[in-house]
């Protein structure tokens, strides 16, 4: 029958409609969701750079105050009285707990940073695995938009082709029947049920059908034409 054929191809046709719809959209989630991936890499080379430049500013305030220090036990040989003598001791004695305090938060930085180095080198290596994959994936997507249009143009050829072995009536009707039925206008039946709406076909009706009659037969549930076709062909 010309027309099985003719929906077969119709619905080849609708399903690269819809590819030429929906993979620019893929295409484009995919440069989404990478580019965020992107960034999440490049926010953490950024807090791990924060950390550094905190580390360095530590490194400096600490050579700033063992030099302050430095100068301040020096001018313990230089007091004349006892009690500039205990001012300076009290000087030093602070200076001294905040060099202690600078030291402690540089160990502590300097154990985040490795941290930080061995979280973002594991991230590196996840985001070169994932880039290649992008990469595969994107050029897969190009591809196939870039073969959406002939394979339209052939479907729609083929199309039109077999539209021609068909008598206008029964266009028409199988038409109509597509346009109220999402596009699928014929449908198989096996073991008196309808591949199109699940529903029971009457035995008189589907007897009709194992005559295979040239009649057009159309299921009395959801108006579909309707043709026998032997299912279990397809486990053999």
């Amino acid at each position: 029958m010309h027309l099985i054929a003719l929906q077969k191809i119709d619905t080849e046709t609708q399903k690269v409609l819809q590819s030429r719809k929906d993979l620019p959209l893929r295409l484009a989630r995919l440069d989404t969701d990478f580019a965020a991936v992107r960034e999440a890499l490049e926010e953490e080379r950024n807090r791990l750079e924060a950390k550094n430049q905190t580390h360095r500013e530590l490194e400096e305030a600490l050579k700033k105050g063992m030099e302050q220090l430095r100068k301040t036990r020096d001018r313990i040989h230089e007091v004349k009285s006892n009690k500039e003598y205990q001012a300076v001791l009290k000087e030093i004695e602070t200076l001294e707990q905040k060099h202690g305090i600078v030291e402690d938060k540089i160990i502590t930085i300097l154990e985040e940073i490795d941290t930080m180095k061995t979280s973002l080198a594991i991230r590196e290596g996840e985001f070169q695995a994932s880039g290649r994959r992008y990469e595969e994936e994107r050029e897969k997507l190009e591809k196939r938009i870039g073969s959406i249009e002939s394979q339209l143009q052939e479907r729609q050829r083929q199309g039109e082709s077999m539209r021609e072995k068909i008598p206008k009536n029964v266009l028409k009707r199988y038409d109509m029947t597509k346009n109220v039925n999402q596009g699928l206008a014929v449908v198989s039946a096996w073991k008196e049920t309808c591949d199109g709406c699940h529903m029971s076909i009457p035995p008189q009706l589907y007897n009709e059908l194992l005559e295979d009659t040239e009649e057009l037969i159309m299921c009395p549930n959801c108006r579909r034409i309707i043709y026998w076709y032997d299912q279990n062909k397809e486990s053999v």
